[in-house]
């Protein structure tokens, strides 16, 4: 259960890790980001996978191998920040996001980390 837990604290802060090294896809703005919501998104981190609903007022739910929680996300400047009560212990997690694919990611130094897109529209 901790690794579970470990996990979707890790995918959560993953969102918010700064993009680097993308120079072929551009962040997307404050705006494009805002009009993701609301919406319910499946994530994918290292294979696993984490769902997620947002709502156009801030609020999170998510859920990931029978762990649940709750959190709010909101935008700095153009940078998407996330919040949830257990997984980040309330701390903000925020980073520009990139569209690649269908898929929104967010990337470190190292490479891809998180991408996540929505799954209450039909997908190709």
């Amino acid at each position: 259960m901790m690794l579970r837990t470990a996990l979707a604290a890790s995918l959560v802060a993953a969102v918010a890790l700064p993009l680097a090294g993308q120079a072929e896809a551009a962040s997307l703005g404050r705006a494009d980001v805002a009009k993701l919501f609301p919406g319910q998104f499946e994530a994918q981190v290292k294979g696993y996978r984490v769902s997620f609903t947002g709502t156009r007022g801030g609020t999170l739910a998510g859920a990931a191998y029978g762990q649940q929680d709750k959190g709010r996300w909101f935008m700095r400047g153009s940078a998407l920040c996330v919040a949830f009560e257990k997984w980040t212990k309330g701390e903000a997690k925020c980073g520009q996001i990139t569209q690649q694919g269908g898929w929104y990611v967010a990337s470190s130094n190292d490479g891809e980390v998180l991408k996540f897109r929505r799954s209450d529209v039909a997908q190709n």
